[in-house]
């Protein structure tokens, strides 16, 4: 029985406290917050009709359902301009990327085939479809990291798709060397 009233005085107390301590979080509510900030944050609605008597009463609901949405009191909710993420600009770069990768595998692939040259990559297969397959699963993470970049407003999402690009250059650029 010892620990039972030791169990209620301990709930007791804790009860007591929380409390006490609402009390204290209850001073915010006196704070004042400027109108502005009010119209902002939430879609005003109100009508000006006050029925004179009871009568009116019925024909000011049936009024109400008609002219709610035409009263002069709604405010329209703010239109937020979302930003574009895919862009002409976000697939003109992320194209010439995966362009310049197909074109790269190709010349690549031409010049091994009349060995006048190999391939450069020590991790890249020297097959045509594992080096397509490796191409393409590299341009298709820099795009996903290129388009996630560009949707949280970055200004970097721009450098996975050059530096793509100018490594691609540099790739097709030797296999016209090597012709």
């Amino acid at each position: 029985m010892r620990l039972e009233e030791i169990m209620k005085t301990v709930l007791g107390l804790l009860l007591g406290w929380v409390i006490a301590m609402s009390s204290f979080a209850c001073s915010a509510q006196d704070t004042k917050i400027p109108l502005k900030q009010i119209a902002n944050d939430v879609r005003l609605t109100a009508t000006a009709t006050v029925p004179a008597n009871e009568a009116a009463i019925g024909r000011a609901s049936e009024s109400f359902s008609a002219s709610s949405t035409s009263s002069g009191f709604v405010l329209p909710p703010p239109i937020a301009k979302t930003p574009r993420t895919v862009s002409t600009g976000f697939f003109l770069l992320n194209g010439l990327h995966l362009g310049m990768a197909v074109f790269d595998v190709e010349m690549t692939q031409h010049c091994i085939a009349y060995h006048h040259c190999v391939e450069g990559n020590p991790l890249m297969p020297a097959s045509h479809a594992g080096q397509l397959g490796v191409n393409f699963a590299l341009v298709g993470y820099s795009t996903f990291i290129s388009y996630r970049l560009k949707k949280k407003e970055s200004r970097l999402w721009i450098l996975s798709p050059i530096m793509g690009i100018s490594a691609h250059t540099i790739g097709v650029a030797s296999g016209f060397m090597n012709r």
